[in-house]
């Protein structure tokens, strides 16, 4: 049997239920994020203003006969699940010595965010959502999704591929490149939650910067990177959902309420869809930009014996 297939077979073997369970987590904190945003879209963040328990129950009655109900109950569930998950795989991972190190050490700190992230937005509901718990609660669930689409690409068979080049600048521009992509997401969420004209303005023009070193840096990774397992089409998706998230950008700042959000959008579904849809977009794009940031990392690392290949 050669190595590849023996490689292979392991992983049938030790790391594919993990796996699987990785990939469950991702689609159900997706499935999260998009909730909250609808939850904020709607103006719907305070239908029941106790936490963790929503008007004191698990399973109250308005949570399945009023649409803001619905929307702010289900978004905890939904975070409650991911949290059970994260916690189901670190504990898979490290007490049965399943996948490999970094995965182990990354499931620890994703587990970590995702405590963190949930309490912040609880703490947040109790306080009334002031902006600094609401923009933080919204920008740690995209790094926390960031760290599990890590958690499933060091549970796949392309993690140990060996490195196809030397480091260089293409590692500064894939890490500048996610870091935009934060800082995106931070002024966005502060645009979003304090209807402040100046961050709403400052998100729109670092878009455009944010597209161009994007389709730079991606560009240049899969050029000169190509080699990497799975980095050429993890690039190909991010232009795309970056041409994508631009058009649905500026619809949404079309049709946007100015009044921020307020419990009067609710009665206006499509525009809540259409700008949750944008914040669900700018979450996949910082997913998909952490991805290549670390591919270019491990596609680039020194192999064992301290040489850089040429």
């Amino acid at each position: 049997m050669s190595s590849t297939a023996a490689a292979h077979a392991d992983f049938e073997r030790r790391d594919r239920g993990p796996f699987v369970l990785a990939i469950g987590m991702l689609v159900v904190t997706t499935v999260t994020i998009l909730w909250g945003a609808m939850t904020t879209s709607t103006g719907s963040g305070l239908a029941f203003e106790d936490w963790p328990l929503s008007d004191g129950e698990v399973m109250p009655e308005r949570s399945y006969t009023t649409l803001p109900g619905f929307l702010e109950h289900f978004h905890r569930l939904f975070g409650a699940l991911a949290g059970a998950l994260a916690l189901s795989l670190a504990l898979w991972l490290n007490l049965g010595r399943r996948g490999n190190r970094e995965a182990r050490i990354t499931s620890w700190i994703g587990l970590v965010l995702i405590i963190v992230q949930g309490v912040v937005g609880g703490v947040g509901v109790l306080e009334g959502l002031p902006a600094l718990t609401s923009v933080t609660h919204g920008v740690l669930a995209q790094v926390t999704l960031a760290i599990f689409g890590w958690i499933a690409w060091q549970l796949s068979r392309s993690y140990d591929s060996p490195p196809v080049g030397p480091p260089g600048a293409v590692r500064k521009l894939t890490c500048t490149t996610l870091v935009l992509f934060v800082l995106q997401t931070v002024i966005g969420g502060i645009a979003r939650h304090t209807n402040s004209t100046p961050a709403l303005w400052l998100h729109v023009g670092n878009a455009f910067v944010l597209f161009l070193v994007a389709i730079i840096s991606t560009g240049l990774a899969s050029s000169r990177l190509g080699g990497v397992p799975g980095l050429r089409k993890v690039a190909r998706w991010l232009s795309s959902l970056l041409l994508m998230q631009i058009v649905l950008g500026f619809i949404a700042l079309l049709i946007r309420n100015n009044a921020g959000k307020t419990p009067e959008n609710v009665a206006n579904l499509g525009t809540a869809v259409l700008i949750s849809v944008h914040v669900l977009l700018g979450a996949a794009l910082t997913v998909l930009a952490a991805t290549i940031c670390a591919q270019v990392f491990r596609g680039t690392r020194r192999v064992s014996t301290g040489v850089t290949p040429e």
